[in-house]
């Protein structure tokens, strides 16, 4: 069990992201952990969709580490979804195939809040029958 792994499923046991599935909000709290801990790779090889091609993965993170406000940005969605209510809320899915969150964008300290902007965030589990949960964004 690496570090980050260790982190995750001890910060998924104080997670409350608004889910019923436990294993849902530990990859939340997982990728959390991996956003605090500024590991890009990690991050994205537990973010993307099970089906993007490995050349895509790697330009997201190559992306993600060039251009650090974006990183910033979604660590703290992350974040805010891994906070739970009342910030974020979950309002379509199954919970068992896909769960979308929406909640307000994350703004940097001191930045003026004009206007408030709305995001949401789907995960789906891409595991097969039989196969343990394997919750990420969605495609």
């Amino acid at each position: 069990m690496t570090t980050t792994d260790r982190v995750a499923r001890d910060d998924a046991s104080a997670a409350n992201a608004p889910t019923r599935d436990a294993r849902l909000r530990a990859r939340i709290a997982e990728l959390a952990a991996l956003g605090r801990a500024n590991d890009v790779d990690g991050f994205v090889a537990k973010f993307v969709p099970k089906d993007c091609e490995v050349e895509d993965a790697v330009e997201f993170a190559r992306s993600l580490r060039e251009d650090g406000e974006r990183w910033a940005l979604l660590r703290r969605e992350i974040d805010v979804i891994n906070a739970g209510a009342p910030r974020a809320r979950l309002i379509a899915g199954d919970e068992i195939k896909r769960a979308e969150f929406r909640f307000e964008m994350p703004r940097r300290d001191g930045e003026d809040v004009g206007v408030v902007i709305s995001r949401e965030v789907a995960f789906v589990n891409y595991a097969e029958d039989g196969e343990p949960s394997d919750w990420r964004a969605e495609g």
